[in-house]
């Protein structure tokens, strides 16, 4: 992590140093890919290791909540610095922040389990679930990169941007931990990430018609709104399989999300070369919600207690 966040300083850093668009664009890009899943991926393994079953759904809904509310605060707070300074003090400011949440990392380290053993286990995660994981890495392939050409599409000015972004951000985060608790007292997680998907579906389409910037920003805000929970829930289904090696549902989590943003952004890559319309392009989100849709969650199984102590049957 702490790596990972070195390779976040230097993408902020570049954009004091190097002043080529092609140049600046790519060595960005790689930093930031190389920061991505160096961070997240053990993040998300700590998370995981500080869950049980009856309380991951709440627990990952309040870890996954904090991102929205960052980016709430964050666009509109950095979209003032752009009005009043300049893009080079956002970056210093967002150095500052990294170096900050470095040290953090390092004082915690301490507390970190020694001798961390994963594994990626395909047939453990099981068929339905890895196609709903590449779903969801398909998905977010589209929405991360597709979502900021349409915001730009609309809006160009900064300020404008930075509170587009912001109501974005916080559409969902409370809901999410709300019906993280419910789907711990009920353990039934697919059923929100099925509702969560398909639901998705329509906000999808209404984006890809949208002629003005009201009519964009009520469709994203719908979308954010019904899109933030399937994460949060498939993340849950997968460690509620791994119980006993938890480090193991992440790591194959995470490669199967990869493989999915991987592609996606190549196919939309080609798209936008062909000068497809960038709400068009997020269209072809719509089959990866699908997929998103097949996601299995074992079914409890009957225990029959013995005779006089409760109901002859009861699920546990």
């Amino acid at each position: 992590m702490i790596v990972s966040l070195g390779f976040l300083i230097l993408e902020y850093a570049l954009f004091f140093s190097v002043r080529d668009g092609w140049v600046l664009s790519f060595m960005v890009g790689l930093a930031f890919g190389l920061y991505y899943p160096l961070f997240w991926t053990p993040f998300n393994i700590l998370m995981a290791q500080m869950t049980k079953k009856g309380d991951r759904g709440v627990t990952y809904g309040a870890f996954f909540f904090v991102w929205p509310l960052a980016t709430f605060i964050a666009p509109f707070l950095g979209a003032l610095v752009i009005d009043y300074a300049s893009y080079q003090m956002m970056f210093a400011i967002g150095i500052a922040i990294i170096v900050a949440t470095a040290i953090v990392v390092m004082a915690y380290r301490p507390y970190i389990p020694k001798d961390q053993v994963m594994r990626i286990r395909l047939k453990a995660i099981g068929k339905r679930n890895v196609i709903a994981l590449l779903g969801e890495g398909g998905f977010e392939g589209v929405f991360w990169a597709d979502f900021v050409i349409i915001a730009w599409w609309f809006v160009q000015d900064e300020v404008q941007l930075g509170i587009l972004f912001s109501l974005f951000g916080l559409s969902a985060g409370i809901m999410a931990i709300i019906l993280g608790k419910v789907s711990d007292r009920i353990q039934n997680r697919k059923f929100f990430v099925q509702v969560s998907a398909l639901s998705s579906i329509p906000f999808v389409i209404l984006i890809s018609l949208a002629s003005t910037l009201e009519e964009y920003a009520i469709a994203n805000g719908l979308l954010e709104f019904a899109c933030f929970m399937f994460p949060v829930f498939l993340f849950a289904i997968i460690t509620d399989k791994f119980e006993d090696a938890k480090n193991d549902s992440v790591i194959g989590r995470e490669f199967l999300l990869d493989i999915g943003r991987v592609v996606t952004i190549g196919v939309l890559m080609v798209l936008l070369f062909l000068e497809v319309k960038p709400q068009i392009c997020l269209l072809i989100s719509v089959p990866f919600l699908l997929m998103i849709a097949l996601a299995h969650e074992p079914k409890k199984e009957a225990v029959k207690l013995p005779v006089g102590v409760g109901h002859t049957d009861q699920l546990h």
